[in-house]
C-alpha cells in the first residue's frame, strides 16, 4: 500500500500530477483536489490511498492526513467512489464539509458535479456525528459532568483523547446514562479497529 508519496511533479494534468517518486526514477500519476493541483517542477509530499477498479488502479492524494480522513469517510457512503469524492474536496475544504454535516445541510454536496439530491442527502444521514474533526472537544452540554465522567472512564481504558472525543461525540444528544454512553461509545471505538 502506497501511504505517502514525496517527489517532484514532472507534469500538471487537468484532475492529476504525475510525480517522480523520490529516489525511486518512477513517475506516479495521483488524483488531487484542485487546490493540491501544481506545475511540473515543485515538490509535493502527498498522503496517499489506492483503489482497485475495472479498469486499473487509481492514486489519491491529499496535502494533509485530514484531507485523506474525510476522503475515505466519504468513501463509506453508497454511490461514493473515488473521483467523486476528491470532487467534493476539490470543491470545500475539510472544515466547510464538517460544518454541512453538522448543519445537516446537503446543499454544499450537493453543488459537486455528479451528486444529486439523494446522494448528498445520503451523504449527510451516513457521516453526520460520525465524520467530525479529531480535534474537537466534546459538545458543551447541560450534562458537562456526565460528560467529563464518560471521557474520564475512556482515558482510563486506555484509549488515547483523540479516540474518546471522537467516540464521545457519537452520543451527544442522546439521553443516555454515563454507563450507557460508555458502552456506546465502546461499540463505537470497537468499530474503528481496535477492541473495546
Amino acid at each position: 500500500m502506497i501511504a505517502e508519496l514525496h517527489g517532484k511533479v514532472t507534469e500538471r494534468r487537468e484532475e492529476s500530477l504525475v510525480v517522480l517518486a523520490e529516489g525511486t526514477g518512477i513517475g506516479l500519476e495521483v488524483i488531487v483536489p484542485d487546490r493540491a493541483l501544481t506545475d511540473a517542477g515543485a515538490s509535493v509530499h502527498l498522503f496517499t490511498s489506492l483503489h482497485m477498479a475495472s479498469d486499473g488502479a487509481l492514486l489519491t492524494g491529499f496535502e494533509t492526513p485530514e484531507e485523506l480522513r474525510v476522503f475515505k469517510a466519504l468513501l463509506n457512503v453508497n454511490g461514493v467512489g473515488p473521483r467523486m469524492a476528491v470532487r467534493v474536496l476539490s470543491t470545500h475544504p475539510a472544515s466547510r464539509i464538517y460544518e454541512a454535516l453538522d448543519q445537516e445541510d446537503p446543499k454544499p454536496f450537493q453543488v459537486v458535479s455528479g451528486i444529486g439530491a439523494r446522494t448528498a442527502n445520503r451523504i449527510i444521514l451516513e457521516l453526520r456525528g460520525k465524520l467530525v474533526p479529531e480535534d474537537k472537544p466534546p459538545d458543551e452540554t447541560a450534562d458537562d459532568e456526565n460528560t467529563r465522567e464518560v471521557l474520564e472512564a475512556l482515558l482510563g481504558l486506555g484509549y488515547t483523547r483523540t479516540e474518546a472525543t471522537i467516540a464521545l461525540n457519537q452520543t451527544i444528544g442522546e439521553a443516555l446514562s454515563v454507563e450507557a454512553r460508555i458502552a456506546s461509545a465502546l461499540r463505537d471505538l470497537g468499530s474503528r479497529g481496535r477492541p473495546a
